[in-house]
């Protein structure tokens, strides 16, 4: 996970290092505070905890896009704010029925916000926030037996939502902000419930000069390649099955192995190969399908023994065939995707809750020099909130 980690950092700060200049007309400081409330929408939590709601803090640092860089880019994104932060949500304050814990997070993300309305004084749009984060404690067999939602001290992190500012001074801005947070291990640790909550916050922005006048002004397009453009990419992720934890804390039960607080399940490779083609029609926008094949390393016909005693009457296939629809958004070499996509072939057993539908959000970035090479992270997900792995990919684009 900690490997992980570092792919995700080194694409985020693609995004600030190439966007603008590190210098005092660029740069502010941004401090705030935000009330979270634990979202359970699958009425999972209610036998576990006491407490839903939550504090925290946040501080930034942002790289502000303005008419004087003569950057195609951040005009066409109507010259968004570009940052680096770290955040704390005090996760730790949720009261468990029966005295498990939940640790603190301790977040470390990129940040992407673009204005949709400028009106004088106040501006408002949505905002991304992608990252890592830590956290101390984690499921465990004997000693944190309740704590379903995180089984590992370092996840990944996903926000979204809407930032409302008014300027209160040259170079001071009021914020206002509406979130939804995801944490999650991406399942490369079970169990992995995930924490989804939603959170409001407010702070200060200080700019290190007077923001300057952000009327759009009209730069000269730069090329792009239109019309049918064809990837092909390759990945490597790991998966750790839920199941096959519930089976070996069954085969404890029954005295077959001993319980430990570290009884857990390896995490399994998923190997990736895929194409798509993608219709490139705008400078900011492409549209495409996509077909992979997963190579998902598991051991369903044990689990199922365990869990089940029968087997699956129609097999068993390490093997996965997908086909999904893909958006892409560009911002000069990086791209930030959304996918949709269904399962044509999986054969995974009776216990294993896989659905026939995931989706996956993602960033790439085209390698300077390097012709048609791009670097790709993603996360995979069933259901629109359970991580099914993150995938690190290399690909090429024709």
């Amino acid at each position: 996970m900690r490997k992980l980690a570092v792919i995700v950092l080194m694409l985020l700060a693609a995004v600030p290092l190439r966007a603008q200049r590190f210098d005092k007309e660029h740069l502010s400081l941004y401090a705030g505070g935000r009330y979270s409330r634990l979202l359970d929408g699958h009425g999972m939590y209610d036998r576990l905890l006491d407490s839903y709601d939550t504090g925290g803090a946040g501080i930034l640092l942002g790289i502000h896009a303005h008419p004087s860089d003569s950057s195609w880019w951040a005009n066409a994104f109507n010259y968004p704010n570009l940052a680096l932060g770290f955040s704390w949500n005090h996760a730790g304050g949720l009261a468990f029925k029966n005295g498990s814990r939940l640790g603190d997070f301790y977040n470390l993300f990129g940040r992407a916000q673009i204005d949709l309305v400028r009106a004088g004084w106040f501006s408002f749009g949505p905002a991304l926030e992608v990252g890592v984060a830590y956290t101390p404690h984690r499921f465990q067999y004997l000693s944190n037996p309740e704590n379903k939602f995180i089984g590992s001290r370092v996840e990944g992190m996903l926000g979204g939502g809407m930032e409302f500012k008014f300027m209160l001074h040259p170079q001071w801005q009021l914020s206002l902000d509406v979130t939804l947070y995801h944490h999650s291990d991406g399942m490369t640790r079970v169990p992995n419930w995930g924490i989804n909550e939603v959170t409001a916050g407010a702070g200060l922005r200080y700019f290190l000069s007077p923001v300057p006048d952000m009327r759009r002004i009209t730069l000269e397009k730069p090329a792009f390649p239109k019309g049918f453009r064809f990837n092909v990419r390759t990945a490597v992720a790991v998966h750790a099955c839920d199941t096959e934890r519930k089976a070996q804390a069954k085969r404890a039960e029954e005295g077959e192995i001993t319980l430990t607080d570290n009884l857990t399940v390896p995490p399994r490779i998923r190997a990736i190969v895929g194409a798509e083609a993608i219709w490139r029609y705008s400078r900011i926008f492409s549209t495409g399908l996509g077909v992979e094949g997963m190579y998902a390393a598991n051991r369903y016909r044990e689990t199922d023994l365990i869990l089940r005693g029968e087997t699956d009457p129609k097999g068993y296939s390490p093997f996965f065939v997908s086909v999904y629809l893909t958006q892409e958004f560009h911002y000069d070499r990086l791209s930030l995707h959304v996918q949709f996509g269904l399962y044509a072939f999986k054969r995974t057993g009776l216990t294993e809750d896989i659905g026939r539908w995931f989706q996956r959000i993602g960033l790439r970035y085209q390698i300077p020099r390097c012709g048609g090479l791009y670097a790709g992270f993603d996360m995979r997900a069933h259901n629109f909130d359970r991580s099914y792995c993150l995938e690190p990919s290399l690909g090429y684009t024709f």
